[in-house]
């Protein structure tokens, strides 16, 4: 039945078409954040599968290490960055040194985030919740992409796929520090959209929904809501990679979006009354 279900919601993975990936990627350079593990991992595994040089970027650990040896298991080559996109300063300077050493990135994919699942009074004297989840999924993102973009605009061709929410056109209690940041980053790749496109440059956002993950488990372990697996997330960047449409996301969360934009006073009742359900 969950099968099913995810069916119907769009949540399952999709086709790619893969001499079309291989064509964009083989042999060029991508960078994937938040690579470690989960959706970050099974993009860099299908790019390396690809031949693409997939250029791994989290904040280290042996896990980082092991999605390298995987890649290079795959028969491409993987380079490691230990970077923390809290720290503005080193990501710019991670995106300095990937154009130094590689050139411009067919491929960055902006996958990095952090989640925290917290109401109002839960942050109230915690505002460095705040910080954090800016620097990770909003700050710290576009000090990397800004020289990764400039190098692809040079060139005249490149994509930035951005891996973020359905929250962003549903924003929920509870979840009001996630949604923000990752709104930002999204806000943000739709005015440059259209600066850079003139260049040979696109992006594409990705809204997944739940997608079972590390990042998730703790909100969602146990539950019996629907989610994606990471591998099928994987594949909606992977098409987005080959058809660089400018957003991929289910049907139930674009019309949610318009119903929520079209009614706002009611979608704030019904939310309330949701809200104080769960508590």
């Amino acid at each position: 039945m969950s099968s099913l279900i995810r069916a119907l919601l769009g949540m399952r993975g999709v086709t790619v078409d893969g001499a079309a990936l291989r064509s964009r990627l083989e042999a060029r350079t991508v960078v994937v954040t938040g690579a470690s593990r989960g959706v970050g991992r099974a993009v860099a595994l299908r790019c390396a599968g690809a031949g693409a040089h997939v250029v791994l970027i989290a904040r280290g650990g042996p896990d980082l290490e092991q999605v390298a040896t995987e890649v290079r298991a795959a028969g491409s080559a993987a380079t490691t960055m230990t970077v923390d996109l809290r720290d503005t300063d080193a990501a710019t300077a991670a995106g300095e040194r990937i154009v130094a050493a590689h050139g411009a990135p067919a491929l960055v994919v902006s996958n990095a985030g952090h989640s925290i699942h917290r109401d109002l009074t839960g942050y109230t004297d915690r505002f460095h919740d705040v910080q954090r989840l800016a620097g990770v999924n909003l700050l710290g993102p576009i000090a990397l992409a800004l020289p990764l973009l400039a190098a692809m605009r040079a060139v005249g061709a490149g994509q930035l796929i951005s891996v973020g929410t359905v929250g962003v056109g549903l924003p929920g209690p509870g979840w009001s520090v996630y949604t923000a940041t990752k709104a930002g980053f999204d806000a943000w790749l739709r005015s440059v959209g259209p600066e850079i496109v003139g260049d040979g440059v696109a992006v594409s956002a990705i809204h997944l929904p739940l997608v079972a993950t590390a990042m998730s488990a703790p909100t969602y372990a146990g539950s019996r809501m629907p989610a994606m697996s990471a591998d099928d997330a994987a594949s909606w960047v992977c098409r987005a990679a080959v058809r660089r449409g400018r957003l991929v996301s289910p049907w139930w969360a674009r019309l949610g979006a318009v119903l929520t934009a079209a009614a706002p006073a009611a979608s704030s009742r019904w939310a309330e009354r949701a809200w104080r359900r769960r508590r």
